[in-house]
């Protein structure tokens, strides 16, 4: 059985991708499905943008409720990147 070479194609690159076709055949990108076999994931992304939203619309009271319905491993650094947000736009977390 032969080696088989891995080659990663930078689609953007026509000459790149045209020349990598050439000498290994056509080949196709799967679908991406990580929001099918995945979903909270994608919750777990509106969640984050909801609360970055809130944090620097200054709710801070739904922006605690919304920490709080984390998991306790997660609320810490939350709370710690939510600040960083706010602070880089020139505000104060309370």
């Amino acid at each position: 059985m032969g080696r088989q070479m891995t080659y990663r194609l930078n689609y953007e690159n026509a000459t790149e991708k045209r020349q990598a076709f050439q000498e290994q055949g056509y080949q196709t990108i799967p679908k991406e499905d990580g929001q099918i076999k995945h979903p909270e994931h994608l919750q777990k992304h509106e969640h984050l943008q909801v609360l970055q939203r809130e944090a620097l619309n200054g709710n801070y009271d739904v922006v605690k409720e919304m920490i709080n319905e984390l998991p306790e491993y997660q609320r810490k650094d939350m709370t710690e990147m939510i600040k960083r947000i706010v602070s880089d736009m020139g505000r104060t977390y309370e």
